[in-house]
């Protein structure tokens, strides 16, 4: 089958121009009729015209890449220390450490606007999930008291004092902090030694893992569908624009 001169690359048109020229070149006298090169002469010419569209085409600049959408990922809703109303249309879920440096600055530099223009005014509800790094020797313990904290209705002063005071991140500093807010020491130190609360714990940490948080803070931007909070992470202590975008786009879409 031959195949159509539209289709054959540059190569091949070039090929074709130099055999075309060779064998009128080679014709002897009489031998070339003026039909036969009435139709090399349009063949070379729309080689011709297709070499110059192969090249304007190659000096287009490529057309830019689509921006990745980000993956969405799903955890279970659960029962968090929250802040914001029940039934904000966006939750902001923050998986943080409260010795990590970034936890802090997220929290000194961007959480600020955040809460005035989307939790104070019932867009976004703000949850907090534990994800105390290894690494880290007073996060665990810090997560066991905020926690033992808010089974008194002291989670948020012991919360802020632990992330807004990097000197509350000693050994005795969580539990300090804890009375300070005033929470029953025995009460604290009773709950600090439940399972149950290193399992919820335990559990946080390994959902943050699982969609992709490998350091602090990692945040979700979601919708609660059904038992799950859908939605994309953030990773890092970005400014408070990136959230932003994300959840003026979430705002802005109709629910399902």
């Amino acid at each position: 089958m031959k195949t159509p001169i539209l289709s054959l690359p540059r190569a091949a048109l070039v090929a074709c121009a130099l055999f075309l020229l060779g064998g009128a070149a080679q014709a002897g006298p009489g031998e070339l009729s003026s039909t036969q090169g009435e139709q090399i002469l349009t063949e070379l010419k729309e080689i011709h015209r297709l070499l110059l569209a192969q090249q304007a085409q190659a000096a287009k600049p490529p057309a830019p890449a689509a921006p990745d959408q980000p993956a969405l990922v799903s955890v279970p809703a659960g029962n968090h220390e929250s802040l914001g109303a029940a039934d904000a249309p966006v939750v902001l879920v923050e998986y943080t450490d409260y010795q990590c440096p970034f936890c802090r600055r997220f929290h000194e530099r961007t959480w600020p606007e955040l809460k005035r223009r989307y939790i104070d005014t019932g867009k976004v509800r703000y949850e907090v999930r534990d994800m105390p790094l290894p690494f880290h020797e007073e996060a665990l313990p810090a997560a066991l008291v905020a926690r033992c904290a808010g089974r008194q209705g002291k989670f948020w002063p012991v919360f802020e004092a632990l992330l807004g005071k990097p000197e509350a991140m000693t050994p005795d500093g969580p539990r300090k902090a804890a009375i300070d807010a005033g929470a029953a020491a025995v009460l604290v130190d009773q709950c600090t030694r439940d399972p149950a609360i290193r399992q919820a714990i335990d559990a946080d940490t390994a959902d943050a893992q699982r969609i992709g948080v490998d350091g602090t803070p990692g945040f979700v931007i979601a919708r609660r569908r059904g038992d799950k909070l859908e939605g994309t992470l953030i990773l890092g202590a970005q400014p408070a624009s990136t959230f932003a975008t994300r959840i003026d786009a979430l705002l802005a879409t109709p629910p399902l």
